[in-house]
């Protein structure tokens, strides 16, 4: 009886591991997501393309606050800014500079899931040609 027991303590043990395993990656994939579309925004053509990547990276976001339970736009200072000026097109590497220092402080002060969606966001950032 008690190894019964044990086994399934060590079940469940194992199942919240591995959930928390796969929430931290879900979180990271999908911050990763938000951070190239704002590349794709940075790299548009004309600011219709850009604020529709915009839009796509806000929607990921979005997706972000309900499953990590932080709000990027309100953690992530100057956000709307920084995005405003992606959206009008003809962003430069330093507008994509402001946005991952700003991303880097918000990730200081985030705990959990927030932390990997912060660490998919600087990674899809620092790829940004």
């Amino acid at each position: 009886m008690k190894g019964r027991l044990a086994l399934i303590a060590g079940v469940v043990v194992l199942s919240l591991v591995l959930l928390g395993c796969s929430t931290t990656a879900r979180a990271e994939r999908k911050g990763k997501e938000a951070g190239e579309q704002l590349c794709k925004a940075k790299d548009a053509d004309n600011a219709d393309e850009a604020q529709r990547h915009i839009n796509r990276a806000n929607d990921k976001i979005n997706d972000l606050a309900r499953f990590t339970g932080r709000d990027v736009h309100e953690d992530v200072r100057d956000f709307q800014r920084n995005l405003d000026q992606l959206a009008r097109g003809g962003a430069t590497e330093q507008d994509i500079n402001a946005l991952t220092r700003s991303v880097q402080e918000a990730r200081s002060s985030a705990y959990g899931n927030a932390v990997a969606a912060y660490d998919g966001m600087l990674e899809a950032l620092a790829n940004c040609e």
